[in-house]
């Protein structure tokens, strides 16, 4: 379970706290999952850990796939080949002040997560290697909060073909920050809140 705190750009859902232990090479991708708890929202932001060095820039491949994108080994698996998964964009990324630990807050392309939706969730670096916290085979590690929880993850060194390695549990090391989507009732009370406060203001200024 994991506490979620506000940021500027709304809730942030820690994830594991590292330091990471373990990681990759530039071209790899960790692998995890969200999933909205009880109101649609948008993941707009991450930390993650990678390989670089302090102040270094790099480049973060955003894919997201209907369903649950966990699970191998490395020639099965949704993250074994490109099917069903959407390529939303590339993000510019810079690590953070101490080298191959937590990058600084990254604006991702938004991640649209529906109500009781999961939705599997890949990063490919470009420029740096993945970090992350695991070795062995440990069980996935899920962390929540009453909005989100994301359960991680898988690392691959090919992502979306059956070749390469393929490394399970490897925990995201960094945090992901989301905004609740109102309903579209809340939308609906609050119009008509604001109608209602803006006759009054009418009536009194007559």
């Amino acid at each position: 379970m994991a506490i979620a705190t506000g940021s500027a750009f709304g809730q942030i859902l820690n994830l594991n706290p590292g330091p990471a232990n373990n990681g990759g090479s530039a071209g790899w991708a960790i692998f995890f999952d969200v999933q909205a708890l009880s109101s649609p929202l948008n993941v707009t932001h991450l930390k993650t850990a990678n390989t670089g060095g302090a102040g270094v820039g790099f480049n973060v491949e955003v894919y997201t796939f209907a369903g649950s994108g966990l699970g191998g080994p490395v020639g099965s698996g949704p993250g074994s080949s490109s099917a069903g998964w959407t390529f939303l964009g590339t993000a510019a990324a810079v690590q953070g002040p101490v080298a191959s630990q937590v990058s600084e807050l990254i604006d991702i392309p938004d991640i649209a997560v529906g109500s009781g939706q999961t939705v599997g969730v890949a990063l490919r670096f470009l420029g740096v290697g993945p970090r992350y916290f695991g070795t062995g085979t440990p069980p996935y590690s899920v962390y929540s909060d009453s909005f989100l929880q994301a359960t991680t993850g898988d690392a691959r060194s090919v992502p979306f073909t059956t070749t390469g390695s393929f490394f399970t549990s490897r925990a995201m090391v960094g945090e992901l920050h989301y905004a609740v989507v109102p309903e579209p009732a809340t939308m609906a009370a609050l119009a008509l809140g604001a109608g209602v406060m803006a006759l009054r203001r009418r009536r009194k200024a007559q």
